[in-house]
């Protein structure tokens, strides 16, 4: 399939167009001239983004000389193979379909570049395709042989990435069947091959042309070319290719492997055939997760056994995201990935951890600035984001810090299946033909999101894997009381439930909070009431008999978030009767009132609590409510319990 090592692939070619020789080989002098003539770059042209700015000049006169003042990237080489016809890997022409360089052209050893005009052989399996330029050079074409050369000397040719031709020199090995099916055989050989010679001629002592080059091995240093008659003899009317292509979500333990047909009518326009290129490709994407997703359907959460254990696990309050996976034994969990905070301003901090492919995030606002604005301007919350990231530039062997990344390229709206509304952004750094998904939802302190680097070309891919795992995402709802008050007026971003509450304060006086499920009111006869306190809102899938939903499962208000003065209801859900017997035993407790739920004070991690189930239960309920009052110091019982008291008078529970 397209190449994914891009990235890599260009550090590559700044170090190998220092190290390669201008010439290097015993191939025979006079066979030169005329190999040097036929055989060319495949380049890309460079391309800035002038949005993107730093933290200093970038130092390019630590670059090479030509590495600085070169207009183009070269990602690999082509040689002539007849009068106005060329041939390269093909995955090195399809680095240019659909990225941040534009299409790819050839550059001769004058520094001249052509156009690629038509499209006339290709093969996705085989890579390769042999296409014509506009108003190409006059060039005598490398002469082709048919017959065998096994063990004897063979010369890779590569452009070296702008540093001349270079010739190394090995041996024909052997031939090895293709891996998928055994439809044709590989050259394998020991000359030396770059990522420059991708697509250049492998020549034999006559220096006439027996195969394309075309990979490295990743193993040993014996190299793969396709034999030169899979190329002269590919049809000239028409390209198909069934290549085998195998998908694996990062949530779950699963792999779906496909066949990916495509078909091009030939010749064609170098344009037209990228874009039937690129729409055959993401439907290939489309119609892989869709078999995946259809053939795993009766296993992915919520569905079966499997989702017991978080359907019925208590919320837990985490300013940090978490993410649900599949494990090896087929069982749904919470997860967490490792995470590190760097500090912006103004009490500001970026909280990032790497879940896979995906990096989660919370990204708390700094103290004075408004969310709505953030919310409003994605160029200003990304340049705030950044203030935490170390996000660098390579210039040669210094690390230039990204300080903004401009406006997005894309700026949407993703609704997932909890039809939460997802602000969708996209952002390039066309210097590495990257391009990064950012996918974030507003929250009271700021925003928690998942964010994805991705080659340009697959974009699509990363789009699709992405827009299945955010329905695998979820984060308390955390900030301020001033926060709160804030964040609800952002009516278009409230998540559903948040939008079917009310929450009520009256600094001083009075705080109230109801959602459908619950309520609680409170006076300053409980705890202090004031702009810096602190509301956590816990989500966790729900299942009230109408489907499973990711709705609110608690609340936590603290008088600040330093000083554990803490009121906090908690849902917890009726076990299942293949849970383990811990949680029935907690269950159990729950019903009987017993310990900690008796009301009697009791001290934990130097904090004070007494707590009660809350409301009145059903015959047979499918959640109980627990109540619980902390205070970090060391009130008396009787003070404990008069606020306890206090708060189950003004606590409802509506769902029984």
């Amino acid at each position: 399939m397209r190449s994914n090592g891009y990235v890599r692939y260009l550090a590559w070619a700044v170090f190998l167009s220092f190290m390669a020789p201008a010439i290097a080989a015993t191939l025979d002098a006079s066979q030169l001239p005329k190999v040097q003539a036929a055989t060319f770059e495949v380049v890309v042209p460079k391309t800035e983004n002038p949005k993107i700015t730093y933290d200093r000049p970038l130092p390019l006169d630590a670059l090479p000389f030509q590495v600085r003042n070169d207009k183009y990237n070269s990602i690999g080489t082509a040689f002539a193979i007849g009068q106005n016809r060329y041939v390269t890997a093909s995955h090195v022409a399809q680095l240019g379909i659909g990225g941040l360089f534009g299409k790819p052209m050839l550059r001769d050893a004058q520094g001249k570049v052509y156009a690629i005009d038509k499209v006339l052989q290709y093969s996705l399996g085989e890579d390769f395709m042999v296409f014509s330029l506009v108003d190409g050079p006059n060039v005598a074409p490398l002469k082709a042989d048919r017959g065998s050369h096994l063990n004897e000397s063979v010369y890779a040719v590569g452009n070296a990435l702008g540093t001349g031709v270079v010739v190394r020199d090995g041996l024909y090995t052997s031939n090895t069947p293709e891996e998928q099916d055994g439809r044709w055989r590989w050259i394998r050989f020991s000359a030396a091959a770059s990522p420059g010679n991708s697509g250049g001629p492998l020549l034999d002592k006559d220096g006439d042309v027996i195969g394309v080059v075309l990979r490295k091995s990743p193993n040993e240093n014996l190299n793969f070319a396709l034999p030169i008659d899979r190329v002269l003899d590919a049809s000239t009317k028409v390209s198909e290719s069934n290549e085998r292509s195998t998908s694996h979500p990062e949530f779950m333990d699963a792999t779906h492997t496909g066949t990916m047909h495509m078909r091009f009518d030939l010749p064609m326009a170098f344009d037209d055939f990228a874009a039937s290129w690129q729409k055959q490709d993401d439907a290939f994407t489309d119609q892989q997760w869709q078999a995946l997703m259809a053939r795993e359907d009766a296993k992915v959460f919520p569905r079966g056994d499997v989702s017991h254990a978080v359907l019925s696990s208590t919320a837990p309050i985490n300013a940090y995201p978490e993410v649900l996976h599949r494990t090896p034994n087929g069982t749904w969990e919470r997860s967490m990935p490792q995470h590190h905070r760097n500090n912006t301003v103004n009490n500001g901090y970026l909280d990032a951890g790497v879940a896979g492919s995906h990096v989660l995030f919370h990204f708390r606002k700094p103290d004075g600035m408004s969310l709505a604005s953030l919310v409003a301007d994605p160029k200003a919350m990304m340049d705030e984001m950044l203030k935490g990231s170390q996000l660098t530039r390579d210039v040669g062997v210094e690390k230039v810090r990204i300080t903004s990344l401009g406006s997005p390229s894309v700026d949407t709206v993703f609704v997932d299946r909890w039809q939460r509304h997802w602000q969708r952004r996209e952002f390039d750094l066309p210097f590495v033909d990257v391009g990064v998904l950012v996918y974030t939802l507003p929250v009271p302190d700021g925003f928690v999101g998942i964010m994805r680097y991705a080659p340009a070309q697959q974009m699509h891919v990363a789009r699709t894997q992405l827009e299945v795992a955010v329905n695998f995402f979820s984060a308390s709802y955390i900030g301020s009381l001033d926060d709160w008050q804030q964040y609800m007026k952002l009516t278009a971003w409230l998540p559903a439930p948040v939008a079917a509450s009310r929450l009520d304060i009256d600094y001083g006086k009075r705080f109230a909070f109801t959602s459908p499920a619950f309520s609680l009111t409170f006076d300053t006869g409980v705890q202090r009431i004031e702009p810096a306190g602190n509301i956590a809102l816990p989500f966790s899938f729900i299942d009230r008999g109408d489907g499973v939903k990711l709705d609110i499962a608690g609340i936590s208000v603290r008088q600040d978030v330093n000083k554990t003065a803490d009121v906090r209801i908690n849902r917890h859900p009726k076990p299942f009767p293949d849970a383990p017997e811990r949680s029935q035993g907690a269950w159990n407790q729950m019903l009987k009132h017993e310990h900690p739920q008796d009301g009697i004070p009791f001290k934990k991690d130097d904090t004070t609590w007494a707590g009660m189930v809350a409301g009145t239960p059903a015959a047979e309920p499918k959640a109980l409510y627990t109540l619980f009052y902390g205070d970090d110091g060391s009130p008396p019982d009787a003070t404990m319990k008069d606020k306890l008291d206090k708060l189950m008078k003004g606590t409802t529970i509506q769902e029984h």
